[in-house]
């Protein structure tokens, strides 16, 4: 057994290595997570707008094309969306009431614009060429309302 002024510096050396050389690390690991994820949104959301622009410049000839561009913005869409759902079942313990009814309520939104642009999708896919600009259009508007659902929700978490 460690004699009383032993313990004591022992209690001390261990309290200086916890709140000194323990920190550094772990800090550094969570503001780097945070950085991380928003420089992998702001390159999925450059990535979605370029994918965008492609499709709003295509013409009915290049039909395929423009769909294989919008089945990967979805699905990158629905990647983050997935994301959002496991931080927000992660966190559910810690959360109060209210937190927890503004994350049921952001990702209800969140699903309904999803269902909205799938819509859209699936008009450009079946459209003739006469309404082929319209269903674009709506395709990319209805992006842009699911992309401020996504940061909007984003916050939440």
């Amino acid at each position: 057994m460690l004699k009383p002024r032993k313990r004591t510096i022992t209690f001390w050396a261990m309290a200086l290595a916890f709140f000194v050389l323990i920190p550094g690390p772990v800090l550094r690991a969570a503001e780097q997570a945070p950085k991380d994820e928003n420089k992998e949104m702001a390159q999925i959301r450059q990535e979605a707008d370029e994918a965008l622009q492609v499709i709003k410049d295509y013409s009915i000839d290049k039909k395929e094309q423009v769909m294989a561009k919008a089945k990967d913005v979805l699905d990158k869409m629905d990647e983050k969306i997935d994301e959002l759902e496991k931080r927000s079942s992660e966190q559910w313990q810690d959360m109060s009431e209210a937190s927890r009814e503004q994350s049921r309520q952001a990702l209800r939104e969140l699903r309904r614009k999803r269902n909205d642009i799938a819509e859209w999708y699936g008009g450009m896919k079946h459209s003739s060429a006469s309404a082929w600009n319209d269903m674009k259009k709506g395709f990319i508007d209805s992006y842009h309302s699911l992309q401020q659902a996504f940061d909007k929700a984003s916050e939440k978490f």
